[in-house]
């Protein structure tokens, strides 16, 4: 039996089907949380090293070097707390840190030394150091079904309560109760957290995003997604925030670079934390995504994206100011796209709507029924889409409807303060929080791109417009054009206001109602799903928890007679950038370093990848050597497919090879494998990451010096000369 090393960790099983996790699940396809992580299958699929390093926290140990990062995975790199996740985690962090005179979003950057390392603002990491089953302590004395939002209060309660009970025992870890399984399962993990994190290398943005929207979800890929960070915490090893004495985290365990090179049907794995996927939800659920939640939230996005694009064209502070909010939504809105795609030529609603009849065929009557109040609800939500999916965007993006309903809703506070000897506080915390919110915010605040904004969505959907006539909108909209700062809250702003605040309320008191509902029915359709897939196996959906997912490299066919290589090469993307396609902008220091000569010479450190001239060479050497001509572009590898199971939140996993050493980074999807979310397919299903020795050659030829790359290959401590034997004296 796999034996797991995570401290206080406990097997998680199901009450509700006499087999576990383990037993259902199959090496095929699936996001594997720690206990359904099978020792026999993974070794049989290729792994070479002992399983039990996977969950180990010892310094040999893979769940040690695994971080998460804001909304993203990553994983330790040397025993200096360096670590890698992508360049588009941390992309906004990047643009914080830029100006149009330091642009280090478009220019890169290269910290030379440990003072040189910059913060990277807003951005945190999480190392999981345990688990442990807690659903009897959640699922004890809930409501009954029968009154869906109160049982739902209460769970969330308890799944809080928990928190906070395991935070005042131990108060230097972070904690959160997951739900593994809708009202059957939880899981309480524990969390060491790090909020000092710092820029150390960002390739520049055309290496870093080569490609932008025209590649992104498509293979052949030529992006250098990848970045490094470096994590530090108080001299005592305390986290806390960006200080000047702070020091680099000497972390358990971190990943070692691959010591032989990656080839096609290699084994590898990929351990992260993946966001939500919907593979055991009802057809009904699927309907909703592919009728109205995809193609709207697609097309409002799409008309964001060209609107900010156009706003950004003004200038480079511009520019810098919205590529953040640009690279977010096109990501979402290609996503999108290729999942309406994949859902229009595949049969996956069938197969859902197949799984369906297999789980009505085991429910008695009242089973039934609840289905189909399962199916009405989310009737119910498409019914209301258009009004739900064009608020949402509009109040994403508008800072003047923000304004106003932050203003109403303070309003509201004050008004309903029931102790009126303390309301002069309450207006003054009020009046502060306001200030502070505008402040923050000031710097977004666009009159025109306001007006641009609430004209599109109040057009889209009528009900979204806060005044009782297009000429006192038309008005409204004029007002707020010439409006400098944000408007004081006062007649017809504070009309709006008040509408859209009861708008909001008025769709979030449906969403949640609806919610609750629907997570009280289903549970009773997962267990039926689960009993119908016993024979073909169950993982359970990814929920941003720890998983691994493990297969091989492999290309893959995504048209009739066009087969995709599993590898790209540095000379695919000299070819694009050739196109002039303003996308495949060159990085020059790119084509230079092709140009360059290299050392003939010994390396200092030891040669992983064959004549890849990946070795640190001093300066020296350098200039008194003899050199020869640089390796052929052709032979420098970019990028890789694999047939493994990941999806959003998957960005920055490490792709670890057979020895648990580390050969890419995950970052993408091939176009057919949006639709991850939904279902996975040997066929068509394929993640994309950039190659270590990508990476590792921009560190030896295109950035200056070798503070990184000694760092990551430290030399190889030669051996001592045997001594000689001794021989008997001769007398």
């Amino acid at each position: 039996m796999f034996r797991f090393l995570l401290s206080t960790a406990l097997l998680l099983t199901l009450a509700i089907h006499p087999l576990s996790f383990e037993a259902l699940a199959k090496p095929d396809e699936g996001m594997y949380p720690p206990n359904a992580i099978q020792r026999e299958a993974l070794i049989k699929a290729g792994l070479r090293m002992d399983p039990e390093r996977i969950l180990s926290l010892s310094d040999s140990g893979i769940l040690p070097a695994l971080v998460r990062v804001g909304g993203c995975s990553g994983a330790f790199v040397s025993a200096q707390g360096l670590l890698m996740t992508n360049h588009h985690c941390a992309f906004d962090a990047v643009a914080s840190a830029s100006t149009p005179d330091k642009n280090h979003l478009q220019n890169g950057f290269y910290a030379q030394d440990f003072k040189d390392e910059i913060p990277a603002k807003g951005l945190s990491l999480r190392i999981t150091v345990g688990f442990e089953d807690c659903s009897p302590a959640v699922l004890a004395d809930l409501p009954g079904p029968e009154r869906p939002l109160e049982r739902q209060k209460a769970l969330r309660e308890k799944m809080s309560r928990l928190e906070k009970d395991a935070y005042a025992q131990d108060s230097t870890l972070t904690y959160e109760v997951a739900e593994m399984f809708p009202g059957k399962s939880y899981l309480l993990f524990r969390y060491r957290m790090l909020r000092d994190l710092r820029l150390v290398y960002v390739p520049s943005r055309a290496i870093g995003e080569f490609g932008g929207e025209s590649d992104n979800w498509v293979w052949p890929r030529h992006t250098g997604d990848y970045t490094f960070l470096r994590a530090y915490t108080g001299p005592r090893g305390e986290n806390r925030g960006y200080h000047p004495d702070n020091v680099p985290v000497v972390p358990t365990a971190f990943l070692p670079l691959a010591s032989r090179p990656l080839k096609e049907e290699d084994f590898v794995m990929v351990m992260g934390y993946p966001g939500r996927t919907f593979r055991h939800y009802p057809a009904s659920y699927l309907r909703y995504q592919q009728q109205k939640l995809l193609p709207i939230t697609q097309k409002n996005f799409e008309w964001l994206i060209q609107t900010l694009e156009n706003q950004s064209r003004l200038s480079t502070a511009e520019a810098l100011l919205w590529s953040s909010r640009i690279k977010s939504l096109g990501n979402t809105a290609k996503n999108y796209k290729g999942k309406i795609q994949g859902l229009q030529r595949t049969p996956i609603l069938e197969q859902f709507e197949s799984k369906d009849r297999l789980a009505r065929a085991r429910a008695n009557s009242q089973q039934r029924s609840q289905l189909d109040q399962l199916d009405s609800l989310y009737g119910l939500m498409a019914q209301h889409a258009e009004l739900h999916l064009s608020m949402a965007p509009m109040q994403s993006q508008s800072r003047a409807l923000q304004w106003l309903i932050k203003n109403e809703e303070s309003r509201q506070k004050r008004a309903n303060h029931p102790q009126r000897a303390s309301l002069d506080s309450v207006n003054k915390a009020e009046d502060l929080a306001l200030e502070a919110w505008a402040k923050a915010n000031k710097p977004t605040w666009r009159p025109d791109l306001e007006v641009k904004v609430l004209s599109h969505f109040v057009a889209q959907h009528p009900e979204l417009r806060p005044m009782p006539s297009d000429k006192a909108w038309d008005s409204w909209l004029e007002r707020l054009q010439k409006s400098q700062d944000f408007p004081s809250y006062k007649g017809p702003f504070a009309q709006a206001g008040a509408y859209w605040w009861s708008l909001t309320q008025r769709i979030k008191k449906d969403q949640a109602d609806w919610t609750a509902r629907i997570n009280t029915l289903l549970p009773t359709f997962m267990d039926l799903r689960l009993q119908a897939s016993a024979q073909d196996g169950f993982v359970p959906d990814a929920n941003g928890t720890l998983r691994l997912t493990y297969g091989r490299v492999q290309g893959y066919r995504p048209d009739d007679a066009v087969y995709h290589d599993p590898f790209t090469h540095l000379s695919g993307l000299f070819q694009k950038a050739a196109s002039g396609h303003p996308d495949y902008a060159l990085d020059s220091a790119l084509w230079r370093a092709t140009q360059r000569t290299r050392v003939n010479s010994e390396p200092v450190s030891e040669n992983r990848f064959g004549d890849l001239g990946l070795q640190a060479v001093s300066a020296e050497a350098d200039q008194t050597r003899t050199k020869v001509a640089m390796e052929s572009p052709s032979s420098i590898p970019v990028a890789f497919l694999y047939n493994l199971d990941t999806t959003g939140g998957n960005s920055g996993s490490p792709v670890m090879n057979a020895d648990g050493e580390l050969v890419g980074l995950n970052f993408d999807r091939a176009f057919g494998a949006t639709i991850n979310d939904f279902a996975w397919n040997k066929d068509y299903s394929r993640s994309i990451g950039v190659d270590i020795r990508f990476v590792l050659w921009n560190l030896r030829h295109v950035v200056p010096g070798h503070r990184l790359l000694t760092e990551l290959l430290p030399p190889t401590p030669s051996k001592p000369s045997p001594e000689p034997s001794q021989k008997p004296s001769q007398r």
